[in-house]
């Protein structure tokens, strides 16, 4: 008896850890390849708007919705949330709603058209002293627009990790480089996305409806991402780095002071390693591996310099960062957050500065603070899955208020709202299920 309650435990303690860490979203037993898919965060997304709803239903109908939280511990996302899957769950399901507005659409449908060149104003080029100009500024006339990128995977579906994108990584998945040709072959295949597919999947959406939907969030921050190479092309408007950035940066647009704070988080950075192994985003893991499959080619497989050549490409050294866990410590320790191990978001940011670049020579003001937050929601859609190439919403957030020319601070403002927010409606219409059930189950009883 005794010995097969021991195994009933450690069968439930197995369980519990592989399946249901209160630090993961995803689950070894996911009928992927273990630790990749979003079965779990799927699932708990759908219960996340339950709650939602109820909390938001009984404040609508003047009811007192209850702001007691679980008696649990709360150690995740700023100490409040129990796990790390109410966190996932609630912000994202919080941030969908809170963008599903007319004033959400309208700002992302200026931005798009700004971007596609419809609104410039060739004054407007003479007065800033823009030297740089596509041959028409229709950027659908040009031939790049029916060509893939870096980012065509952006938010498509990846039927071996059960998630979306390129890879994930995990324990039972670590090794996840397989060159710059696997790589360049991927973001060229079927699957993968133009901008002619992104703009033309969401156009219908925005015309659909008054709101900005889900579906038009995630098609919006495809379509913003895969914009992105485009528009910031020598055909086009040039180089973001070389050419919009010091144009902007002069125009007051962005910040060199905060964008610098974003690069001190970045993984490696003498500032990001001296906040210790708990806090840092350097993956003690992701570097590691990387040097281990690369030991593994040359010295097992006998692979030859050019095939070395290729799995160590320079235009994939950033997945060498790509962690195997996607948690760490908050600053002040207090809790665990999300994290994705590539540090807070450049591209973010560079969404953020190309979309104001459009904006001025299309006569129209910068992006206001309530312009960011409907993009940060949409690249939000895109990378709040168990992918391994995405990014926080922190993450997010400091990037794009960086980018569109305000400060980490006032990302992080945005940012404790939003969680604060989210608990709320999370918990608290938790609670409202609960009474329900409860109340349900009472009635339904029959008298004695």
């Amino acid at each position: 008896m005794r010995y097969a309650a021991y195994l009933a435990g450690s069968a439930y303690l197995y369980d519990k850890t592989v399946n249901d860490f209160f630090l993961s979203t995803t689950s070894l037993n996911d009928g992927k390849q273990g630790f990749t898919s979003d079965a779990r965060l799927q699932k708990a997304e759908k219960k996340a708007e339950a709650n939602y709803h109820a909390y938001h239903n009984r404040a609508n109908f003047g009811g007192v919705a209850p702001t007691r939280s679980s008696l649990l511990p709360k150690l995740c996302g700023e100490n409040l949330f129990v796990t790390m899957l109410d966190f996932r769950a609630a912000t994202k399901v919080h941030m969908k709603n809170l963008i599903d507005t007319k004033e959400a659409h309208d700002s992302i449908a200026n931005n798009i058209s700004c971007i596609m060149g419809e609104r410039v104003k060739p004054e407007l080029l003479k007065k800033h002293g823009i030297v740089q100009t596509p041959p028409d500024f229709d950027i659908t006339k040009g031939a790049s627009y029916d060509c893939k990128n870096k980012y065509s995977l952006s938010g498509v579906p990846n039927q071996e990790t059960g998630s979306y994108g390129y890879a994930s990584r995990s324990v039972s998945n670590p090794f996840i480089e397989k060159g710059e040709n696997h790589h360049a072959r991927a973001i060229n295949s079927e699957r993968a996305l133009t901008p002619r597919n992104c703009v033309d999947a969401l156009q219908p959406l925005l015309q659909k409806s008054e709101g900005l939907s889900p579906e038009a969030q995630f098609r919006a921050g495809q379509a913003l991402l895969i914009l992105r190479p485009l528009y910031c092309s020598s055909e086009n408007w040039g180089d973001a780095h070389k050419v919009l950035m010091p144009f902007l940066e002069k125009k007051g647009l962005v910040s060199s002071q905060e964008n610098q704070k974003l690069g001190a988080t970045r993984p490696f950075t003498q500032t990001d390693m001296e906040k210790g192994i708990a806090r840092r985003n350097t993956s003690l893991a992701g570097p590691t591996l990387n040097k281990l499959n690369i030991f593994l080619q040359k010295s097992i497989y006998k692979k030859d310099e050019k095939a070395i050549s290729d799995l160590t490409a320079k235009k994939l050294g950033e997945m060498k960062y790509i962690p195997i866990a996607h948690f760490k410590m908050n600053e002040d320790v207090s809790s665990f957050e999300d994290s994705s191990g590539l540090a807070d978001s450049f591209t973010g940011y560079n969404v953020s500065a190309y979309i104001n670049h459009a904006r001025l020579l299309s006569g129209e003001d910068r992006l206001s603070k309530k312009d960011v937050i409907a993009i940060v929601g949409c690249l939000n859609a895109i990378y709040d899955n168990a992918s391994s190439e995405r990014h926080t919403l922190r993450e997010i957030a400091h990037g794009c208020f960086v980018g569109a020319g305000y400060t980490v601070e006032d990302a992080e403002d945005f940012y404790n709202d939003a969680c604060k927010a989210a608990a709320t409606e999370f918990y608290g219409g938790r609670a409202i299920n609960v009474q329900s059930q409860l109340y349900s189950s009472s009635v339904d009883k029959p008298d004695s």
